[in-house]
């Protein structure tokens, strides 16, 4: 059996990468705030639900978030029916794949470990709607090196180049 990770934001870059997820034998769990993309994802396999929520609680192991900005990561994760609402999330990772601010990372990081028992790492892409279809994304990670190591199936899924900053190179540099 295949595992199910969650995808949310299935637009010019998150549809793609999530095919990509599917053609590597992962199961993918879907959900748009735009339902005119829920025919064309069912007709590649991935199973669409209605909300963030059953997203979460549905996934095995993370739930990925591939939407615009700041302020939809924040609606996706705390809003009513996101993420953080969802039953069965603990030890459950959540993967930023927008391309955030270290800073807005950071905060997005704090707020969900101390209101949830979700973790959550920064995975920013680049190389554009053509990386994403083709597969070859370079994926800049940050994140405690054991949950970002565990997800390297996912990324190899979806690009060709991982980058990571892990936090324990970061926390060496600040303790000198």
């Amino acid at each position: 059996m295949s595992k199910k990770i969650g995808f949310i934001g299935l637009g010019t870059m998150g549809f793609p990468m999530a095919a990509n997820l599917k053609k590597a034998g992962f199961e993918v769990i879907g959900f748009d705030a735009w339902k005119g993309v829920y025919e064309k994802a069912e007709a590649a396999g991935f199973t669409m639900v209605d909300t963030v929520k059953e997203v979460a609680e549905l996934a095995d192991e993370a739930v990925i978030s591939m939407v615009r900005d700041y302020a939809q990561n924040v609606d996706v994760i705390f809003g009513e029916n996101g993420i953080l609402s969802a039953e069965n999330t603990a030890g459950k990772t959540v993967i930023v794949m927008s391309t955030l601010s270290p800073d807005a990372m950071n905060e997005l990081g704090a707020r969900v470990e101390s209101e949830s028992g979700l973790k959550l790492i920064s995975a920013a892409v680049s190389g554009g709607a053509s990386g994403a279809a083709a597969g070859t994304l370079s994926i800049m990670t940050s994140g405690a090196e054991e949950i970002v190591k565990g997800f390297i199936p996912y990324f190899d899924a979806m690009g060709s180049n991982t980058f990571s900053m892990v936090l324990k190179q970061v926390t060496a540099k600040l303790l000198n």
